[in-house]
């Protein structure tokens, strides 16, 4: 696994967060072209939820957990909202020709009070022993102590790249990177390499409609990576070339999160 490639695509990119279950196919289409020209290095994709897994959970509170009898129905609702999404991007890696299989987190991944548990790798292993890239995704899962909640792509990407001691960890969104802000020029700046110590120094705006916590959470679970060995990267998806670039090596304008 010293070569494997976990690729998190952000729901802000494969969706149109402001319109319900609305999917860029073309954005998924241009990126599965460009994983196909790098693939076969191993690689597992993780993809959010956007707006097909967002406004349900949050409608109905899921990651709180079980909390009262209706809730159930906003649990099952979510589930089946991420496999039509998941069918949806699995379908279309498919048309650029790059070999894929979704793999429901619902059915494979347990938390504890939100933090994953159990993880059944068996399915990721079969698929990617015999040529096929696993494509997982932020899900509503079964948790031992809150009953259900929902599991960040986030998370699940950063604990498939730790688990698997993966070579790279890239976090693709609709934006450069993370950005600082200057205050004697009140302006924003991309941060090329972000550090633990300026990560607790960075202001991060809300993000409206994420239940999983926007990208605090993101670059918390980017430097739990990094701990691990693994290079990590926060990219701007919606470009074509830059996650075909940074898989490859080369320079690309983004943030790299770094320990140290």
């Amino acid at each position: 696994m010293g070569r494997l490639i976990v690729l998190k695509l952000g729901g802000s990119i494969i969706t149109n967060k402001r319109e319900p279950f609305s999917f860029n196919r073309d954005v998924v289409l241009r990126i599965g072209k460009e994983l196909k020209s790098s693939w076969p290095a191993p690689l597992v994709i993780v993809h959010g939820g956007g707006s097909f897994g967002h406004p349900i959970a949050e409608a109905y509170e899921i990651k709180k957990g079980y909390q009262r009898a209706e809730q159930l129905k906003g649990f099952v609702e979510t589930v089946s909202a991420m496999r039509r999404l998941n069918d949806l991007v699995v379908s279309t890696l498919s048309d650029a020709n790059l070999p894929v299989i979704g793999i429901p987190p619902s059915c494979t991944v347990t938390t504890n009070n939100g933090d994953i548990e159990t993880c059944n790798f068996d399915p990721i292993f079969s698929a990617m022993e015999i040529g096929l890239v696993p494509v997982m995704y932020g899900d509503a899962v079964f948790d031992r102590k809150l009953k259900f909640t929902i599991l960040s792509g986030d998370t699940l990407a950063s604990y498939i790249a730790m688990r698997l001691k993966a070579k790279q960890l890239i976090f693709a969104v609709d934006v450069d990177g993370v950005y600082g802000f200057d205050r004697e020029t009140s302006r924003r700046f991309l941060i090329e390499e972000l550090t633990e110590r300026v990560h607790m120094n960075i202001k991060y705006e809300p993000t409206e409609g994420d239940v999983t916590g926007g990208m605090f959470y993101k670059v918390e679970e980017a430097l739990a990576a990094a701990r691990h060995g693994v290079d990590v990267y926060i990219i701007n998806g919606l470009v074509p070339g830059r996650i075909e670039a940074v898989i490859k090596g080369q320079k690309v304008v983004g943030t790299r999160v770094k320990v140290t």
